[in-house]
């Protein structure tokens, strides 16, 4: 029996694993200009993660498996306790948290939001592909600090 990381098994064989997660919609504090920063806007999150569920699936159980339930909670929680002035950002957060507390190997995220000052836009979107790899040694208090230098 191996101890090697089951997601890291599954990449290193070439067969990966998908969840995907559309629509999570949530009314947060976004915007590039001040005043939209004032009123909350609704946003929409989609998610593809790669991750290894086939012991799960052969087993019928759910073992380390990404939590659909939990990374709603936690996106709303995130988007509940701060602002931002770029979706990128947000995108950026959101992938972050879905690597760091889930087990992936590769998420995509996308933040997808209706302008309320653009009426002819029926809505704007960015998309990021990340990896664990790229939040290593990062803390919330390092990602502050570079928010704050920029």
């Amino acid at each position: 029996m191996s101890s090697e990381d089951p997601t890291t098994a599954s990449l290193a064989t070439g067969r990966s694993d998908r969840v995907h997660g559309y629509g999570f919609s949530y009314d947060c504090r976004v915007g590039f200009h001040e005043y939209e920063r004032h009123i909350r806007q609704r946003i929409s999150v989609d998610f593809e993660a790669e991750t290894d569920w086939q012991d799960s699936a052969r087993r019928d159980r759910a073992r380390n498996l990404v939590n659909y339930h939990l990374i709603n909670c936690a996106i709303q929680e995130l988007v509940d306790g701060r602002e931002w002035r770029l979706i990128e950002a947000m995108a950026q957060d959101i992938a972050r948290l879905i690597c760091t507390r889930f087990p992936v190997s590769r998420v995509r995220v996308r933040v997808n939001k209706l302008p309320f000052d653009m009426p002819n836009v029926r809505g704007v979107g960015v998309e990021c592909w990340r990896t664990p790899a790229d939040f290593e040694g990062l803390s919330d208090q390092d990602l502050a600090t570079i928010r704050d230098e920029g």
